[in-house]
């Protein structure tokens, strides 16, 4: 592995992505952070509901998994889908926002859950310089959160 890369490079690195995930591939999510403080808990101090803010768009690079279908003897067949949401850390600094686990991310008419953050992304196993942020999700129920669609 070339270790190598001086900043120059890695800036060089960062134009190129941000201009692919902008303007070449353009897929918007919308990034709903929670809003912790109306989030209502249980006596076990798990959320009843969840709370979020006014959603921000993003553009990501999304990784669809098949969806399953999940028998449960008491309520049915229910269907689930896990979906990977990668965004450029850059674009995401630019904004000001970091995805967290447990926000909610809008896409396709379709609400996913965060589950697990992976940033370790290095370019050239170098610190510091970390490309993306890798988001997996799941397919969430629309009861489960508390977000009005959007308004077009």
């Amino acid at each position: 592995m070339p270790k190598f890369v001086s900043s120059r490079d890695f800036e060089f690195f960062q134009h190129i992505n941000k201009e692919i995930s902008a303007d070449i591939v353009d897929t918007l999510v919308i990034l709903y952070k929670l809003n912790l403080d109306y989030v209502n808990t249980n006596i076990y101090g798990e959320s009843t509901e969840k709370i979020s803010y006014t959603g921000v768009e993003v553009s990501a690079f999304i990784d669809y998994q098949p969806n399953t279908a999940v028998s449960n003897a008491d309520f049915g067949i229910d269907q689930t889908q896990e979906v990977e949401f990668r965004f450029v850390r850059s674009i995401l600094e630019e904004r000001h926002i970091y995805p967290e686990i447990g926000d909610i991310i809008g896409y396709n008419d379709a609400f996913y859950e965060i589950d697990n953050i992976q940033e370790v992304q290095l370019i050239a196993g170098r610190p510091g310089y970390n490309e993306s942020i890798i988001c997996q999700t799941h397919l969430t129920r629309r009861s489960n959160i508390q977000i009005e669609p959007r308004q077009v």
